[in-house]
C-alpha cells in the first residue's frame, strides 16, 4: 500500500516556490518603474549602397507630457553627447489638448536640439491636429492636413523643419538624402475613395522618384507594415515610434506584451526588414493613458547610416 502522507508537503513546496517567483517578479517590476526617470540609448546600423561616408541620426519620439527635468535639458544633453548629424523627432510630442505653455516648452526643446544638428519633425496620432487648421479624415483615420496652425509657425521659427506628406532634399555629411514625413497609410484602405488614395499614392511615387538615400519619418509602423506596403515602396529607411514597446514589456528584453498589432506583437521596437525597406521603431519616452512603463526604460535611438559592406 502506497502512502500519500508526503503529497501535501510536496504541494506546499511547489506553492511556496511559485509564490516566491511571483513575489520576485513583482519586486523586479516595481524596481523597473525607477528606470522611467532615466534615458537609455538604443544603437542601430544600417548599410546602403551609394552611401560613401555615412551619417548619424538621433531619433526622438513619443514624449507626450513626460519631463525628465523642468526643461528636459537632460534629453538635450544626451542627444548632444551622441554627436548626431541630424535629429529626427517622430511625433506625439504634444497632445490633442496641448496648451500654449506646452507649445512653448516644445519650441524651446526644438530650439536647443536644432543648435546641436538640423532637426526634422513629423506628426503622430496625438499631435496631428496641432500642426494644421483642419485635419482630413477617411473614417477615423487622419489622411491629410489643411492649413498651418499658429503652433506650427511657432515651432518652425526655431529652424526645425516640419514634414507631413512632404519631403526635403538635403546634404548630410556630404551624403545626398531625401527626408520625408508621412503619417497616413501607405496602401489603399477599405475607407479610401479613389480621390483620397490617389492623393497619397501620388505623393509616395514622387517621393520615391530619386536616386538619393530615402529616409522617411512615419510615426506609426502600421503605415508601411500592413498590406505589404513595405515591399511596395522603395524606401531605404523608415523611422517610427508609436508602440511605446507596449508600455508594459516582458523582462530581459523579451518584447512587448501588447500593442495595436496584438498580443506579443512582432513589430514592437527594434529593427525590421520589410522587403528592401529597413524600419527602426523606437519605444520613445512616455507611458500611455496613465499606465507607467514596466521593464521598458525610456530611450533615444541612434542610427548610423553606413556604406554597404563592399563600400
Amino acid at each position: 500500500m502506497t502512502s500519500r502522507r508526503g503529497s501535501p508537503r510536496v504541494g506546499l513546496i511547489v506553492f511556496l516556490c511559485l509564490a516566491a517567483v511571483l513575489l520576485g517578479f513583482l519586486i523586479y517590476a516595481l524596481i523597473s518603474l525607477g528606470w522611467n526617470d532615466s534615458i537609455v540609448t538604443a544603437y542601430y546600423e544600417t548599410r546602403c549602397e551609394g552611401i560613401e561616408k555615412g551619417f548619424r541620426i538621433v531619433l526622438i519620439s513619443d514624449l507626450h507630457r513626460k519631463k525628465f527635468d523642468e526643461t528636459n535639458q537632460t534629453l538635450v544633453d544626451l542627444a548632444a553627447s551622441r554627436e548626431p548629424d541630424i535629429i529626427c523627432v517622430d511625433g506625439d510630442m504634444l497632445e490633442k489638448d496641448h496648451t500654449a505653455g506646452e507649445d512653448e516648452q516644445f519650441r524651446y526643446l526644438l530650439e536647443r536640439l536644432n543648435a546641436i544638428a538640423p532637426v526634422y519633425f513629423s506628426a503622430g496620432n496625438h499631435d496631428y491636429t496641432a500642426y494644421c487648421v483642419c485635419a482630413e479624415k477617411t473614417e477615423s483615420e487622419y489622411a491629410g492636413m489643411r492649413g498651418r496652425s499658429d503652433t506650427l509657425d511657432l515651432l518652425e521659427s526655431t529652424g526645425a523643419v516640419f514634414l507631413e506628406s512632404a519631403y526635403a532634399d538635403v546634404e548630410i555629411n556630404g551624403e545626398r538624402v531625401r527626408i520625408g514625413g508621412f503619417y497616413p497609410f501607405a496602401f489603399r484602405s477599405a475607407y479610401d475613395t479613389d480621390e483620397t488614395w490617389e492623393k497619397r499614392r501620388a505623393f509616395l511615387e514622387d517621393y520615391c522618384d530619386t536616386d538619393r538615400f530615402k529616409l522617411m519619418l512615419s510615426h506609426r509602423p502600421d503605415t508601411f507594415i500592413y498590406e505589404d506596403a513595405g515591399s511596395a515602396w522603395e524606401i531605404d529607411l523608415v523611422l517610427s515610434g508609436h508602440t511605446h514597446n507596449g508600455v508594459v514589456a516582458l523582462p530581459f528584453g523579451l518584447g512587448a506584451l501588447w500593442t495595436s498589432e496584438g498580443l506579443f506583437p512582432e513589430h514592437d521596437r527594434g529593427e525590421f526588414d520589410l522587403g528592401s525597406m529597413r524600419m527602426i521603431i523606437t519605444s520613445g519616452f512616455a507611458g500611455n493613458r496613465g499606465i507607467p512603463r514596466v521593464f521598458n526604460p525610456p530611450e533615444i535611438a541612434v542610427i548610423d547610416v553606413l556604406p554597404s559592406s563592399g563600400g
